[in-house]
């Protein structure tokens, strides 16, 4: 199963690289059908909450359709997501491309030889810039600073910090997830606009978390985890500048350059450590896309029930309603990141959420 679950995937991708270059109204019915394909033979195998997840949203998007008679709106709706597997891929061809380079090797010594005293600053920064791109792979890079014995008390100490360096990767970040998601419903808002104000807040977030919680907090030991970490920075700002580049020069959504404009700058990084690192970053990709099937899942899911509900919202009322109390910007705003973080806190999946809110 999982060949062929990455045989599907490998298929949607290459299909949404056509459909981005060659627009062909005959390709979405394709990638829709494939894309439930997917689903359906992963779905079996991920985590039970997943699979509660998927079955809740697949059920809400029954109700709806079936109460406003708004059927019409699912195909359109798995049509859009059909494009978040070719997003996932390319990601996944991202981090097999890290995991080769020599910033990374560097990354693993660094964090290997920072005193535990003084330690703090340069996880936190470390795994924020790391984290933009490997993400949850983040933490096996940790691995050097924690022998297999290591007290509970000692592995809790050092995951808290890493999580503070990884919270604010989604502010700024176009590989992630969520900013995928978000260009999806906000196609106008400009992606180096969200970028600018994300690495700000992303700055004054780990300053406080430097300057606030660090158990040793200085200058010096904040300049030398900079001085260290400049050479893993480059290349990661360099990867957000090409999407970013891509996305202005060709006026493609986030997802299309992304997805368009990586590919080939991973297989040249890839190569320039060595020859035999382009068949190991292949042989990588072919497995990690195999395994996206939670990632995809829940996208295809709430996407659909998106579609959905944004077609049924007209017959609800509720667009009249909030035409009425004419909320200002910045309360939207508030309201969004407020609900997302509470409905967060009952574990409510931030991507359900986000699509409500963003509809």
């Amino acid at each position: 199963m999982p060949g062929i679950l990455s045989l599907i995937a490998g298929a949607l991708w290459v299909l949404a690289v056509i459909q981005i270059m060659f627009p062909l109204p005959g390709l979405s019915p394709v990638m829709a059908g494939l894309l439930v394909c997917f689903v359906i033979g992963a779905i079996t195998r991920v985590a039970w909450h997943t699979q509660i997840l998927c079955t809740v949203l697949a059920l809400v998007t029954v109700g709806l359709a079936w109460f406003y008679g708004q059927w019409s709106a699912i195909v359109p709706g798995i049509t859009k997501a059909a494009i978040f597997p070719a997003f996932l891929s390319t990601i996944v061809l991202l981090r097999a491309t890290a995991e080769q380079r020599p910033e990374i090797v560097n990354a693993r010594q660094m964090f290997g030889q920072l005193d535990p005293l003084k330690r703090d600053s340069g996880i936190v920064i470390g795994t924020h810039l790391i984290g933009a791109i490997l993400q949850v792979g983040v933490f096996a890079i940790l691995a050097p600073i924690l022998g297999r014995n290591a007290p509970v008390k000692e592995r809790r100490e050092v995951f808290t910090v890493a999580i503070r360096g990884m919270a604010t990767v989604p502010f700024w970040s176009p590989f992630v997830v969520g900013m995928a998601v978000a260009s999806q419903y906000l196609p106008l808002v400009p992606l180096w606009q969200v970028m600018a104000l994300g690495m700000v807040l992303s700055i004054l977030g780990i300053a406080t978390s430097i300057l606030v919680f660090d158990r040793n907090p200085g200058l010096g030991t904040l300049r030398r985890a900079l001085r260290s970490l400049v050479p893993i920075a480059f290349p990661i700002f360099v990867s957000a500048l090409v999407v970013v580049g891509t996305v202005a020069v060709t006026g493609l959504s986030t997802l299309q350059a992304l997805i368009l404009s990586l590919p080939i700058p991973c297989l040249l990084a890839a190569l320039q450590v060595r020859a035999a690192s382009v068949p190991e970053v292949l042989r990588q990709t072919t497995g990690g896309i195999g395994r996206i099937g939670p990632e995809t899942s829940i996208l295809a899911c709430s996407t659909t029930l998106g579609a959905v509900f944004e077609a049924a919202l007209p017959h609800m009322g509720l667009l009249a309603w909030f035409n009425t109390i004419a909320l200002p910007a910045v309360v939207v705003i508030f309201i969004v990141i407020l609900t997302m973080n509470i409905a967060g806190l009952f574990g409510v999946h931030a991507i359900v959420t986000g699509t409500f809110l963003l509809v």
